[in-house]
């Protein structure tokens, strides 16, 4: 192909795997059901310095690639690498972006995109020398993978990161789960409602993304029939306990939701969890199912995610010590800190990361309701690092811009302060 770039020479065969080179032509495009050979292409796209966006040059080529993965339905990796030139922490969030934008153009153009896989890994793998114009162009670049053996294991952030999501390590996602403090576990199977039930209970989205170190808001539409309702039974498809979670509305119609905190070492991947309503007659609802869609995005020394009960686009800010506010319009400070994950009509995560230690001082957060959206959002921002995992909750309405926490780093100590002491 004119601008796809299947080896270069000695410096990409070496370590890539594949039985075909460049886009097959649009006649050869359907899938062989019939082979067992592993079929795994790889491609390149690069780009200038400091720039994300794909050039037009490529898109005929990317155009071609979509139609064969949606005839293939083959999974596809999208690996983002940048040259050695600037801050360590910024190329990282710049691979991240590189990726990102070929997936979002991919897309565009009817991809499916539980299909793609982003990985990103700064300026640590160089194909080629660094201290040569030539050698950084080469450098900055995303590998494509298409292949029935492309990894759905993400790895570009560091240690940790773990695949839990297949049948037989459900129980290991488990203790990667926080539920609410009220929850109580109960080392069983759901109890299933014999018959057509009088109560209404389906979750708001079939699909939820989050992310390691994130807080997913489960949203569910109910109705609880004759009675108020009494808890939520719930529970990670497949494990072996569920969840009694106890609610205390008193309304017999309406929505709630149910927080899940994950680990900061959870990878990238897909799995189902099931809930049913219960209410004070001890009448259940049919079983529901809602697919949490991990993605793994920036943890470090601190990390501060946000989501969001209600599809809008929220925004979440962070002030530093410097008085600079990382945020959509600045997702890079000088002090290291950055924002990897803007959600514009979703239910977020947002999230802002420091990959090396944050500057000690005063740290303000604030969540901004950027659709100025006539109806509440309830929203919960996550921290972790230092040894410190915490969630705050709270609401945005009409465009507000609502304080969540501020606090002082000294060190490894953080103190919380609360909102008339700043």
């Amino acid at each position: 192909m004119k601008h796809f770039f299947l080896c270069l020479l000695g410096i990409v065969i070496p370590f890539l795997s594949f039985t075909q080179t460049g886009i097959p032509a649009q006649d050869s495009l359907q899938k062989n059901i019939d082979t067992t050979e592993v079929e795994l292409q790889t491609f390149l796209v690069f780009f200038p310095t400091a720039v994300s966006n794909v050039a037009s040059k490529y898109h005929e080529d990317l155009d071609k690639m979509a139609t064969q993965i949606i005839e293939s339905g083959d999974s596809t990796e999208l690996k983002g690498f940048t040259d050695n030139v600037g801050n360590p922490a910024a190329n990282q969030a710049l691979s991240k972006k590189r990726a990102q934008a070929i997936a979002d153009y991919l897309v565009t153009k009817g991809v499916d995109a539980g299909l793609l896989k982003i990985d990103f890994f700064g300026e640590s793998q160089p194909l080629a020398d660094n201290t040569t114009e030539e050698g950084r162009s080469q450098n900055r670049r995303v590998e494509i993978r298409i292949g029935k053996e492309a990894s759905t294991q993400s790895g570009g952030i560091g240690e940790g990161i773990t695949e839990l999501y297949a049948e037989e390590k459900v129980d290991e996602l488990v203790k990667e789960v926080k539920m609410p403090e009220t929850a109580r576990e109960v080392m069983r199977d759901l109890p299933i409602m014999p018959g057509v039930s009088p109560l209404q209970f389906s979750s708001v989205e079939d699909t939820v993304i989050s992310s390691n170190g994130a807080t997913a808001m489960i949203a569910y539409d109910y109705d609880s029939g004759a009675a108020r309702p009494r808890s939520v039974l719930f529970q990670i498809k497949g494990a072996k306990s569920f969840y009694d979670i106890p609610l205390t509305i008193t309304e017999t119609k309406g929505k709630l939701s149910i927080p899940m905190t994950f680990s900061t070492e959870l990878g990238e991947g897909k799995f189902a969890v099931v809930a049913e309503l219960m209410n004070e007659k001890g009448q259940l609802s049919a079983v529901d199912t809602t697919y949490i869609k991990m993605e793994r995005l920036g943890t470090g020394k601190i990390q501060i995610s946000l989501s969001w009960e209600n599809t809008s686009d929220q925004d979440l800010y962070v002030t530093t010590p410097s008085g600079e506010t990382i945020f959509y319009q600045n997702d890079f400070s000088e002090d290291g800190g950055q924002l990897d994950r803007d959600d514009q009509d979703g239910l977020g995560p947002e999230n802002i990361f420091w990959l090396d230690d944050a500057p000690d001082g005063t740290y303000m957060i604030k969540v901004n309701d950027y659709l100025s959206s006539y109806a509440e959002n309830p929203f919960v921002v996550t921290f972790n690092g230092l040894g410190v995992n915490k969630q705050f909750y709270g609401t945005t309405r009409e465009g507000s811009t609502e304080w969540v926490a501020t606090f002082v780093k000294k060190g490894t100590v953080i103190l919380w302060l609360s909102e008339d002491k700043y």
